[in-house]
């Protein structure tokens, strides 16, 4: 294990790893949403085989302890300060210090980023103590891990924020950091772990659930078909950062599968908090999720082919639009998945469920519910492009609860983009009108 003192870089990980699947299939009869075309019978489970995108499992490595635990400091002159840092494998943590404090950092009392640095995620809890003798009138400092998935973080998330209170009080006592990471891999490990921690951890709790789709509303399937259409999207806003990267993590479980519906695997491309030393990364990249306090990615147009800022997505491409429609159907589904969650997540609180006799959370639902419509369109595209004539009428959108005029051009691309031989209805627009 290396430890230095410093002077002067696929749902899910943030989730519980539980399999919550079953009983689902009966939970989306009874609410009557979201049922699988009965013309294409012939679609079988075999179709995320075929047409997913690799991921990253949160599994893969879940009971390897984090690799890094780092403190950085925010010196008025010399900018963000790696201050101390230990790691299990010796590796160079230089550049982690920019994941610490996002812009706009000092307005707020604490806040937490999940990042990517290289191969593994990260998460930094910061503090600010307010000092009218500083020339910033306030000092910052951060506390970081680094591990090979998100659920070794965020279920240590409370200590890290321990950890940053105690550096105000005592800045250069890094001795009950480094003594808390040690144990992380030894046999008192299970002891290192609070229940507090553990259920802290996990903040995607029904009120965040519910707060994202309110503040998103029908808007929500417009990012849905960006993400299903594998597309690059930035959501920019000021502080607080944890709110930001909540909205990355439901963004990318918007394209989950059923055979990842407890949200059990994120993409490599989610990439959580970007900050401006990731703007020549992220150029290149073909897709991504992601997050910025940096108002200048706003003006940065190659950078994104979607962008969200408080709530409203802004789409530069003309064909993009077209086939990111908001359309009313769209617009009637959210009503039926907004009622859903807000019905059924209510028995998480009173802790039984009026079929299964078990809870039903928020995130579940959430999760559920887009990977039965995924099911739905791939397996309706799939089943056209492998059997009969390879078309789809009018009525086949319809049964799944698509708009059969509007959801062309999405439906067009999706079957495109996974090499499905389908044709479609001529498209005809309602004069005057692009969202009928």
């Amino acid at each position: 294990m290396s430890h230095n003192t410093h002077g002067d870089s696929d749902l899910s990980p943030l989730l519980s790893s539980e399999d919550s699947s079953s009983g689902n299939d009966a939970l989306r009869q009874r609410r009557g949403i979201l049922q699988r075309p009965k013309d294409f019978a012939l679609a079988t489970r075999s179709i995320n085989q075929s047409i997913s995108r690799p991921h990253l499992s949160v599994r893969d490595g879940s009971s390897q302890p984090p690799v890094a635990i780092f403190a950085v400091n925010f010196d008025a002159k010399k900018g963000n300060v790696l201050e101390w840092s230990a790691t299990r494998n010796g590796m160079d943590l230089v550049g982690v210090e920019f994941k610490a404090f996002p812009s706009g950092a000092h307005t707020i009392p604490s806040d937490f980023t999940i990042f990517k640095f290289r191969e593994y995620f990260g998460i930094a809890c910061f503090e600010t103590v307010m000092d009218v003798a500083s020339s910033r009138g306030a000092h910052l400092k951060s506390v970081g891990l680094l591990a090979n998935n998100l659920n070794q973080l965020t279920r240590n998330r409370t200590s890290l924020t321990k950890f940053v209170r105690q550096l105000h009080e005592q800045p250069d006592n890094f001795h009950n950091m480094e003594k808390w990471f040690d144990a992380l891999s030894s046999s008192d490990a299970p002891d290192s772990l609070s229940p507090s921690d553990m259920t802290q951890g996990d903040f995607l709790d029904r009120n965040v659930v519910l707060a994202f789709m309110r503040r998103m509303e029908a808007r929500l399937f417009v990012l849905w078909k960006l993400m299903m259409l594998r597309k690059r999207v930035l959501f920019v806003s000021g502080p607080p950062v944890q709110t930001l990267c909540t909205n990355v993590l439901l963004c990318a479980l918007l394209d989950s599968t059923e055979d990842n519906r407890d949200g059990s695997s994120l993409k490599p491309s989610t990439l959580f908090f970007v900050d401006l030393h990731d703007m020549d990364a992220i150029k290149l990249a073909e897709t991504y999720n992601a997050c910025s306090t940096e108002k200048i990615f706003e003006t940065k147009q190659e950078l994104f082919d979607a962008l969200v800022v408080d709530g409203d997505i802004r789409i530069p491409s003309r064909i993009l639009q077209e086939q990111c429609l908001l359309t009313a159907a769209d617009r009637r589904r959210f009503v039926d998945y907004m009622e859903t969650v807000v019905t059924e997540s209510k028995n998480e609180e009173i802790g039984c469920d009026s079929v299964h006799g078990v809870p039903e959370d928020a995130r579940t639902l959430f999760v559920d519910a887009f990977a039965s419509l995924n099911y739905s369109v791939l397996s309706c595209l799939r089943a056209a492009s492998s059997f009969g004539e390879g078309k789809i009428t009018a009525e086949d959108i319809s049964a799944l609860s698509l708009d059969a005029t509007s959801d062309i051009p999405f439906l067009s691309a999706l079957a495109e983009l996974h090499g499905f031989r389908v044709e479609f209805p001529p498209v005809v627009w309602c004069p005057g009108c692009r969202c009928c």
